[in-house]
C-alpha cells in the first residue's frame, strides 16, 4: 500500500528517491480532468513496465479531485514503489502563445529507440530537461530529438506533426517516442500517416504542430532558422480539439 501525498507532506524514501523509479501523468484540469482514463491507463503500463506495485484506480483519483475541489489547473500524479504523490499549478500556456506559434529547434542529444525508458513516463525525465533548458537560453520554445538512426521522434515536452500537401505525418512509435494523449487523439480523429519521418521532411513540411495535455495543439512558427506561415490544417484541428475538451468537461 502507498501512501497517498497532495499537496505538501513528507514522502517514504524508496527506489523512487534513489534512482528514479518511479512514474508520472500530467493532467490538465478544467470542471473536470481532461482524458482522465486515458492517462490512468498510461500511467498503469508505467507500473507495470518498472514493476513497482499494484495499479492505481481511476475511481481512486477522482475521489480526490472531488474531495480536494481540484479544478483549473494542472494536476501531476507521482508514482513510486510506497509513494503516490499529487501537486497542482497553474496553467502557463496563454491564448497570445498560440497567436504567436512556437519555436523549435533540433537537440544535441539522441534519443535510443531501443530503450524501454523510451515509451513509458519515467521519473528518468532530466535528458529532456537539460535540452529544453539549452533550447530556451538560445531563444527557442521546445526542442526536438531524433533517435540513433537519424529519424525525428519526439520533443522534450511533446509529440510532433507535420503536414505536407495537405496529409498529417507524425512519427511512428517505434522511432522512440512517448505516445502523448493528445497524438492519440488526433490520430484517431483525422487522417493520419504514421512512419519514419527524416529530418529533411520536417525542414520541408507545409506546417508542423507538437501536442501535450496542457498546451492542446501548438503551432510551430519556426523550425532551426526556417520561418513557417502556413498553418490552415493546424488551427483546423486546435479549434476541433478545444471543442471537444470543452464538451468533456461535464464528464
Amino acid at each position: 500500500m502507498r501512501n497517498v501525498i497532495v499537496g505538501k507532506d513528507k514522502i517514504t524514501i524508496d527506489s523512487g528517491y534513489f534512482f528514479a523509479r518511479g512514474v508520472f501523468e500530467t493532467i490538465l484540469v478544467k470542471d473536470k480532468p481532461i482524458f482522465l482514463d486515458e492517462h490512468i491507463n498510461r500511467l498503469n503500463n508505467g507500473i507495470n513496465t518498472l514493476q513497482i506495485g499494484e495499479l492505481v484506480e481511476v475511481e481512486d483519483i477522482n475521489n480526490i479531485i472531488k474531495d480536494f475541489n481540484i479544478k483549473n489547473c494542472v494536476l501531476k500524479i507521482v508514482v513510486t514503489e510506497k509513494n503516490m504523490v499529487l501537486e497542482t499549478r497553474e496553467l502557463v500556456y496563454k491564448s497570445g502563445d498560440y497567436l504567436i506559434g512556437f519555436s523549435l529547434k533540433v537537440a544535441g542529444t539522441l534519443k535510443n529507440s531501443t530503450s524501454k525508458l523510451t515509451y513509458i513516463k519515467s521519473m528518468n525525465y532530466l535528458e529532456n530537461l537539460l535540452e529544453r533548458e539549452e533550447a530556451l537560453k538560445e531563444g527557442y520554445n521546445e526542442v526536438i530529438f531524433l533517435n540513433e538512426k537519424g529519424y525525428v521522434c519526439e520533443g522534450s515536452l511533446s509529440n510532433i506533426f507535420i503536414v505536407k500537401d495537405g496529409i498529417i505525418l507524425t512519427p511512428e512509435v517505434k522511432s522512440g517516442l512517448l505516445p502523448g494523449v493528445v497524438r492519440d487523439y488526433v490520430i484517431k480523429n483525422f487522417q493520419v500517416v504514421e512512419k519514419e519521418i527524416n529530418l529533411d521532411e520536417v525542414m520541408n513540411a507545409d506546417e508542423i504542430f507538437i501536442t501535450n495535455s496542457l498546451l492542446g495543439i501548438m503551432g510551430v512558427s519556426k523550425f532551426e532558422n526556417r520561418i513557417l506561415t502556413e498553418n490552415k490544417i493546424t488551427i483546423k484541428i486546435r479549434e476541433e480539439y478545444e471543442s471537444k475538451i470543452e464538451n468533456r468537461r461535464g464528464v
